[in-house]
């Protein structure tokens, strides 16, 4: 079916379901119209409003936050390009969570625990005892502010 054959049709059941109304055809072949264009795109045929393959290369481009930028940015909401900073190691954390490795491989000696992993040398220590697993997480809390 045609675009005109479709609108045409629009029109006509529109005129039987409505016989007493006053109709206003402009609007109602924009109604049609639109009507057409869902069609034609919930069916994934092409229309003349589909972007181009340059616009379509250009949206997932940007949808990559790449936007001509080096493969590390990301474009946010206002246009503005931000390049993922390295992140410094904490050492301390580091220190901590190797403590708390080498105490329970302690425990493990003495056959309280079993399997003692770090997953994150930063964050997370796991463990298992009696056959169910768990999992150590440290937080390094922020310095309480000064009150003044």
């Amino acid at each position: 079916m045609t675009k005109e054959q479709f609108i045409d049709q629009y029109l006509d059941k529109y005129e039987q379901a409505h016989p007493d109304e006053r109709i206003d055809y402009d609007k109602l072949r924009e109604d049609a119209d639109c009507a057409w264009y869902d069609r034609e795109v919930d069916k994934g045929h092409k229309t003349e409003h589909d972007l181009t393959p340059e616009q379509e290369k250009n949206v997932k481009a940007w949808r990559k936050g790449l936007n001509g930028a080096k493969s590390q940015a990301a474009v946010d909401a206002y246009g503005k390009t931000h390049v993922k900073r390295e992140r410094k190691p904490n050492e301390i954390k580091r220190q901590v969570i190797d403590w708390v490795r080498v105490m329970l491989e302690g425990f493990a000696l003495n056959g309280k625990l079993d399997d003692v992993s770090v997953s994150n040398p930063e964050r997370t220590v796991d463990f298992t005892v009696g056959g169910k697993s768990y999992t150590l997480t440290l937080t390094e809390h922020r310095p309480p502010k000064a009150k003044t």
